[in-house]
């Protein structure tokens, strides 16, 4: 069983990129906590900055209760990021073989009622899930960009 999106409150990142930090900034403005991962040591400062950039748009698109930049943190690991989170968002490159390792690697570090959404524009989901225990979570969740000014619902 799934956590129904309605009492969903935290949101993992694995990629604090371009795409990455666009979907924290619409997480952020739809009130989740957001948990990022990246391995790229200048990812988080350069998350930070794309959502400080973004957030007069998000205070012009409206805030959601709790809208905040400041519940943007970053994760030590992959691991850590998974596991405390309630449904992961990855942004990692384009690479079938990178992204497989980064779904195996998800899978076992996230509880097995956590969705995982990928931003993969090209390639399939059933490729991508190969190495999961529990390939029915996963998801293609691919945004336009940027991510933050996507027209999805929002958390009700």
């Amino acid at each position: 069983m799934f956590t129904p999106a309605s009492e969903i409150e935290s949101v993992g990142l694995l990629g604090a990129g371009v795409i990455g930090a666009g979907w924290a900034a619409h997480f952020l403005r739809l009130g989740f906590d957001v948990v990022a991962y990246d391995p790229a040591p200048e990812g988080p400062e350069a998350a930070r900055q794309l959502v400080a950039a973004a957030w007069p748009t998000m205070e012009n698109l409206g805030l959601a209760p709790g809208a905040d930049p400041e519940r943007l943190h970053f994760a030590p690991s992959l691991a850590a990021m998974a596991a405390s989170v309630q449904v992961v968002q990855e942004s990692g490159p384009e690479n079938l073989e990178t992204k497989i390792a980064a779904f195996a690697e998800l899978d076992a570090a996230a509880a097995p009622d956590v969705v995982l959404l990928s931003s993969t524009s090209g390639l399939a989901m059933s490729d991508i899930q190969v190495r999961c225990r529990h390939p029915e979570r996963t998801v293609v969740g691919h945004p336009f960009n940027p991510p933050y000014l996507i027209p999805l619902p929002t958390k009700t």
